[in-house]
């Protein structure tokens, strides 16, 4: 069923790449299913008549009608990227129009995949500790090559608490999970928009918002989701 009031939103990114359909199934079977999974699609590949487009097609046929996913196509063309920050962009544009419905939050994208606790040890923490306005755990990174096969080039950490605006270029943007409310302190613009370098690092930025709003954020030291470098790491709507 669709929650009306979800525990957690995930706000999840997509661009072409196929490698969603991994992603979106860690998200849907995880063992806390109190969520709303709001997929921000770029949408580029209706129409198209290209490998890529067909299995993107089929992902969207496939999870779309899911109770727990809404699917929102977010129209950019080509020619953002030349005045914004793409990702950065679309996923305020989801919190400037109120699309963003769970008392917490956390932001994942395209090329990732979650550990079937990560709601449920994540939200859980949340809801044992009412004095935490976020939390974070630990990361596996993980480098996929172009025939599938995966190797791991190491983890990020949680081995203890963060102290405000911590998190940048140390922290991966999916490893948090923080209240609503910490948006509505942060306020508009809440990723960098600006194109450029920020892109490169727009979740960390973001992230040391949230830190100065939060002052300390508690950990989880499990690892909960695993950040894949792929063949299609790189956003380059230009250029596809």
């Amino acid at each position: 069923m669709k929650f009306l009031f979800p525990a957690v939103t995930v706000v999840l990114v997509s661009h072409m790449k196929p490698y969603l359909r991994e992603a979106l199934a860690s998200v849907v079977n995880q063992t806390r299913t109190d969520i709303q999974v709001l997929v921000l699609d770029s949408g580029q590949w209706v129409n198209r008549d290209d490998e890529r487009s067909a299995a993107m097609e089929k992902i969207y046929e496939d999870f779309q009608a899911h109770p727990l996913v809404e699917w929102v196509f977010t129209g950019e063309g080509p020619e953002l990227r030349r005045e914004v920050c793409p990702i950065s962009f679309v996923t305020n544009e989801a919190i400037r129009a109120g699309l963003v419905r769970g008392r917490y939050v956390c932001t994942f994208y395209d090329d990732d995949v979650y550990s079937p606790v990560f709601v449920e040890r994540m939200a859980g923490f949340l809801d044992d500790h009412p004095e935490a306005r976020a939390v974070w755990c630990s990361q596996d990174r993980v480098s996929v090559a172009v025939d599938g096969s995966a190797r791991s080039v190491g983890q990020i950490v949680a081995s203890g608490p963060r102290y405000g605006p911590t998190f940048d270029c140390q922290v991966d943007g999916a490893q948090v999970m923080f209240r609503r409310d910490v948006l509505d302190e942060i306020g508009d613009p809440w990723l960098p928009e600006n194109p450029g370098d920020s892109c490169r690092h727009s979740d960390g930025i973001f992230l040391d918002k949230v830190g100065t709003v939060c002052g300390v954020v508690p950990h989880i030291g499990e690892v909960l989701l695993a950040h894949r470098f792929t063949p299609l790491s790189t956003y380059t709507p230009s250029t596809i």
